[in-house]
């Protein structure tokens, strides 16, 4: 099976998780933090961390038990559902119900059916994300690797580097505002993050410093701040 492996934006909308045990606790867990509109858990019991979210407004709990995937028409319909229950079948219908009804669908157990897979994820400092994928051949493999993974990158990437990041986030915005050539606006963006001086800036933790000699460089490329 070949995937393209892609970012999925799911700022604003609704996810349905159903079923609540291990696997749909670890994705309610993935969601949060991502700007959901809503994030509805189904399931006839919750364990303390679920009921620790809801009480706090993270996510809303629907008491249900689950028969048969006609749970959806129950709900306004989702962006997203994931279907995380300890039973195969019922996962599977459940996606093939969503799909049918135009939902993006997500089985924790089959990813051959799912619209896409759940890679295992290294995030560093909220700024890097770095997934790690078997295409569904071995997600337990694929977790065991993002903990390996995960100690090596932390040491090879220093905080200078998030920092680049989020300078060239800030680059690129005003580059957007003020640079009509795109080309001219790539070539910015990279002579921000191979500029010596911003680099030491950034070492010596002087980010304000950074940012203004990003704003300085913007002329050279046809651009000016006022």
């Amino acid at each position: 099976m070949i995937n393209l492996i892609v970012d999925l934006n799911i700022q604003g909308k609704s996810v349905l998780v159903i079923g609540a045990g291990v696997e749909g606790t670890r994705k309610v867990k993935a969601l949060l933090g991502q700007g959901c509109k809503s994030i509805t858990v189904v399931s006839n019991r919750f364990n303390r961390s679920l009921l620790n979210l809801a009480r706090d407004g993270s996510i809303k709990l629907v008491k249900r038990s689950i028969k048969d995937p006609s749970i959806l028409d129950e709900f306004e319909k989702p962006f997203l559902v994931m279907a995380a229950t300890n039973d195969k079948a019922l996962n599977r219908g459940i996606v093939e119900r969503a799909k049918s009804m135009g939902i993006l669908a997500y089985a924790a157990d089959d990813p051959a059916i799912s619209d896409f897979i759940h890679p295992a994820v290294i995030n560093i400092h909220d700024t890097l994300f770095i997934a790690i994928s078997t295409r569904g051949s071995s997600p337990a493999m694929a977790r065991m690797l993002r903990i390996k993974a995960e100690r090596v990158l932390k040491r090879l990437i220093r905080e200078e580097d998030i920092e680049m990041i989020r300078l060239a986030d800030y680059a690129r915005s005003i580059a957007m505002k003020h640079i009509s050539d795109i080309h001219a606006r790539k070539d910015y963006i990279y002579s921000v993050i191979r500029d010596r001086e911003i680099v030491d800036m950034l070492k010596g933790k002087r980010l304000e410093e950074a940012r203004a000699r990003a704003l300085a460089l913007l002329s050279s490329y046809g651009g000016s701040v006022r």
